[in-house]
C-alpha cells in the first residue's frame, strides 16, 4: 500500500471514530471536549458538526484513497490546516485553553507537516519525470 493511501485510510479511520461519540454520546463526548451544549439547538449543533461533518470528511477521505490520493492529501491538508488556523486565532480571542485543544492543535500542526511533505515529494517526482 503507497504511504499516501494508508495516510488517507489512518486519518478516514480517525475522522469516522472520532465522529461516532457525538451520535451515540453527544453530552459525555461534550464534556470531554468541555463544551456546554444545554442550551436551545447547541445539542443539534454538536451532533451535526462533530457528528455528521466530521463522518462526512472520513467518508469523502476513504473514497479519495481510493479514487485519487492526490485529491485527498489536499482535502485533508485543507481541512486540518483550516482547523489549525482557526485554534489559532481563536487562541488570541480567547488565550485559556484546554488540554484537549492543546493535543488538537499540536496533531493538526504535525499533520500539516506530513501532508506537506508528502504533496512536495509528489511534486518532486512529477517535476523530475516531465522536466
Amino acid at each position: 500500500m503507497k504511504t499516501k493511501t494508508l495516510i488517507l485510510n489512518t486519518y478516514a479511520i480517525i475522522f469516522i471514530l472520532f465522529s461516532l461519540p457525538a451520535f451515540f454520546m453527544p453530552e459525555f463526548f461534550a464534556e470531554i471536549l468541555h463544551f456546554n451544549i444545554d442550551l436551545p439547538g447547541a445539542k443539534m449543533e454538536f451532533v451535526a458538526a462533530y457528528g455528521g461533518l466530521i463522518l462526512g470528511i472520513g467518508i469523502f477521505l476513504m473514497i479519495c484513497a481510493r479514487e485519487n490520493p492526490h485529491l485527498g492529501l489536499i482535502a485533508l491538508l485543507s481541512v486540518v490546516g483550516s482547523l489549525f488556523m482557526g485554534r489559532v486565532i481563536g487562541y488570541f480571542l480567547d488565550v485559556e485553553t484546554t488540554s484537549v485543544q492543546n493535543t488538537f492543535l499540536v496533531i493538526e500542526f504535525l499533520t500539516i507537516l506530513l501532508i506537506l511533505k508528502l504533496l512536495s515529494k509528489q511534486r518532486a517526482k512529477h517535476l523530475c519525470a516531465t522536466g
